[in-house]
């Protein structure tokens, strides 16, 4: 997800890297910036991005860095 906010990315072809859709992870990036923007009491709960693959729903924290989204993600496709 990180490599996803890094200056002058390009989303679409990460998100083909990843084997997902790019609208997909554009939606995951805006949802990220937006909460990013919102006020996170002290002590709350790191935020969590939710994922869809197919029926599969995979909740992560939005700072799992980028291997290991990979693996889950090759993890899940592959059951």
């Amino acid at each position: 997800m990180r490599a996803a906010l890094e200056p002058g990315v390009n989303v679409s072809a990460l998100a083909r890297r990843l084997g997902i859709s790019p609208p997909q992870l554009f939606g995951w990036r805006k949802a990220f910036l937006h909460r990013q923007n919102e006020e996170v009491p002290a002590g709350s709960p790191a935020s969590m991005v939710e994922i869809a693959v197919g029926e599969v729903v995979i909740r992560v924290s939005s700072d799992l860095e980028e291997a290991a989204l990979r693996r889950i993600l090759g993890a899940v496709r592959s059951a």
